[in-house]
């Protein structure tokens, strides 16, 4: 993150940062250990600084990337969340996004036709698993395509996580990419399971997620869940609207994704201008 921040804002790359994660890069052994996001980010953080410029890191933009495509592009669409391990075809909504954004900066960046071809491949699998109020399930058999479970469904994925990928499949000519970002969008607007927004204007706040309302205190019962659909090949459904309840949090960093998806379009009015964000004056 803070190579890709100092790239997009130029602003010097402070020294201690510069050291300790070029020399976490130049041990390739330790990159067996990179989960999707750690790589995802580190990916678009070399990009960023290569393409600022700085020659220093354009070293590990196509070793890096051929890591990825060779450890975490699964063949079915999704990226697995690890190297390797148990843990690996369980994949999380945000190991798409972030490793799908990373193949989108550096295909970009190097015209590498495949990496392109990856992240492209990755948005069409999620838009075929995208739920019919338009939710972004959460969890994945990468290793097979398949949804594991849907819960929780979290507002930061529908209205800046999905949006921030859509934005790059929308310029790549992604079919549907548009329209599975307005729907998934508008399910933060109410068009959810439980017909509200999650939406909180008179704090500037959001609510986090709508989750099985038995499983807000713990996440035994969703991890034995997916597992037990993993090795049954089970498909994941939506359960009972009576069943599905809120969790009342709002974190910082689900602010700054929506800042970031959108901060620079002016060609959505309909969802960034809604009147659930209450009274604001629309761009003439």
């Amino acid at each position: 993150m803070a190579l890709w921040a100092s790239a997009e804002l130029e602003f010097e790359l402070p020294e201690q940062v510069r050291r300790e994660v070029k020399a976490l890069l130049s041990d390739q052994s330790e990159w067996e250990s990179f989960r999707a996001q750690d790589l995802g980010m580190l990916l678009t953080g070399v990009v960023a600084r290569a393409r600022a410029g700085d020659k220093e890191w354009g070293r590990f933009v196509a070793p890096l990337y051929r890591f990825l495509e060779g450890r975490f592009y699964s063949g079915s669409g999704l990226f697995f969340d690890a190297a390797s391990g148990f843990r690996r075809r369980f994949a999380s909504f945000a190991t798409q996004i972030y490793l799908s954004i990373a193949c989108y900066h550096y295909g970009e960046f190097a015209g590498e036709a495949s990496a392109l071809a990856n992240a492209d491949a990755c948005v069409r699998k999620l838009i075929a698993l995208q739920g019919p109020d338009g939710e972004w399930p959460w969890f994945f058999d990468a290793a097979a395509g398949r949804v594991l479970d849907f819960y929780e469904v979290y507002s930061v994925h529908q209205y800046g996580m999905a949006p921030a990928l859509l934005e790059w499949a929308e310029r790549y000519r992604v079919p549907g990419a548009r329209n599975a970002l307005i729907k998934g969008f508008n399910w933060v607007l109410g068009k959810n399971q439980l017909r509200r927004s999650m939406l909180v204007p008179d704090l500037g706040l959001s609510i986090r997620s709508q989750i099985r309302k038995q499983e807000l205190t713990t996440r035994v019962p969703r991890m034995l869940r997916a597992i037990k659909n993993a090795y049954s090949g089970r498909d994941a459904v939506l359960m009972e609207s009576s069943g599905v309840g809120l969790r009342l949090e709002c974190r910082s960093y689900e602010l700054g994704w929506i800042l970031w998806s959108f901060g620079q379009r002016a060609d959505l009015l309909e969802l960034t201008h809604n009147a659930a964000f209450g009274k604001m004056p629309v761009p003439a």
